[in-house]
């Protein structure tokens, strides 16, 4: 990636599309549709981002409030993955912190997930689960939170980076601000 700024406005407008807003659009299939795909392509566009140190430090290392509901020890399978009150403990949310590489890496495997709107017709929760903690828990992430994050790493360019070499890794550890 020469440029990130050509993908970080990609970032400000999926930002765009899941703002809060007085008076929302009526729910389609299209437009739940839409979201859902605009925030994968999103936390992919990030992931890449901190990877390549496109964005700050204080980027990739913010910690999000997230929420788990643990499995019920039922194993997930193509044929029951939208049975979430079946699979997962829902009536005990736990309060969780993660990074945005974690909380991306949910969006690009997504095994299962759910977009939700609150009483306003606003996009307000994603229950997600990767291929990967399908049979662990199921991830409640506040729709303000990932708003907040994408519209932020949009508009994050580093102007200083720090090379520290590490022997035990054998390469560079680059924090950029």
């Amino acid at each position: 990636m020469i440029e990130s700024c050509y993908w970080k406005e990609d970032l400000a407008r999926i930002a765009k599309t899941i703002a809060r807003v007085p008076n929302p659009r009526r729910w389609s299939e299209r437009s739940h549709c839409i979201v859902e795909r605009d925030l994968m392509i999103g936390f992919f566009i990030l992931r890449r981002l901190i990877e390549l140190k496109k964005v700050s430090t204080a980027i990739s290392d913010r910690l999000l409030t997230i929420y788990s509901y643990q499995s019920l020890g039922k194993p997930v399978t193509q044929m029951n993955a939208s049975s979430i009150h079946d699979l997962y403990d829902v009536e005990n949310e736990v309060q969780e912190c993660k990074r945005p590489t974690y909380i991306s890496n949910q969006f690009v495997h997504a095994y299962t997930s759910f977009v939700y709107r609150d009483e306003t017709r606003n996009w307000s929760d994603v229950l997600i689960v990767s291929d990967f903690d399908r049979n662990n828990c199921i991830w409640r992430v506040p729709v303000q939170a990932i708003y907040d994050l994408l519209l932020d790493a949009s508009t994050d360019y580093p102007h200083i980076a720090h090379f520290t070499f590490d022997s035990k890794k054998n390469d560079y550890v680059i924090t950029v601000n």
